[in-house]
């Protein structure tokens, strides 16, 4: 946590990207997201679909979660948000400008389809099916303009999102049931086995925290 914390929250007031001014929109998105998280990995905890190595973790418990799963959904997020305003900066043409609502779509097909074959897995279905739902409500109910500057984030985020969740399943720290997952990995040898449902996650992550920050920032049309 402190490692993926460190250098975003060192970099929030730099001048060109100023990221603490952004805070008063940025930590109410985030505190949302964190709640609606750690209630769906609260139940997750109790019903078995994953679970926390003891031997990894400081031992403090809130309710059925560690510490640091808490803290997980407020230091990726940051440091996610961190990629995404650099990405903005530094990125000054939309590479998806034009192409957003294609993407969107092959993402939802996709998610929608995998959550199909997999209909009976906890895991696989619930984290494909409520990505493909958002994506659907802000491309095409709301007609959100931010999805383009989201997918050049999104994935430029996968980088550090997957070097992190690799050393945590790697140990593992999270142990997850195989019965509620597809079971499909991306595997890096000596460095990640991670859950190829994961990606979707991270997309459901990162989609909520950034609609809701674009909701409150009116910064776009929402």
């Amino acid at each position: 946590m402190l490692a993926s914390l460190a250098y975003p929250l060192a970099q929030s007031f730099e001048r060109r990207i100023r990221l603490y001014k952004k805070w008063k929109h940025m930590f109410p998105a985030m505190l949302i997201t964190a709640g609606f998280f750690i209630i769906w990995d609260e139940f997750f905890t109790r019903i078995g679909v994953w679970s926390f190595n003891p031997q990894y973790v400081t031992g403090i418990y809130i309710g059925s979660l560690p510490l640091e799963e808490w803290l997980f959904f407020l230091v990726v997020p940051y440091a996610c948000f961190f990629v995404y305003f650099v990405a903005e900066y530094f990125i000054k043409k939309d590479p998806f400008r034009t192409t957003n609502k294609v993407v969107s779509v092959i993402f939802t097909l996709a998610l929608l389809v995998f959550a199909g074959l997999n209909y009976n897995r906890w895991y696989t279905a619930t984290t494909c099916i409520l990505p493909a739902i958002l994506l659907i409500w802000l491309t095409f109910v709301k007609q959100v303009n931010y999805l383009g500057r989201f997918f050049t984030g999104y994935f430029i985020s996968l980088i550090p999102f997957l070097i992190v969740n690799g050393i945590l399943t790697s140990k593992p720290v999270v142990e997850y049931n195989n019965l509620e997952n597809s079971g499909l990995r991306i595997v890096i040898p000596g460095l990640s086995n991670i859950p190829v449902e994961d990606l979707a996650y991270c997309l459901l992550l990162l989609l909520l925290n950034v609609s809701l920050y674009e909701r409150f920032s009116q910064r776009y049309k929402v």
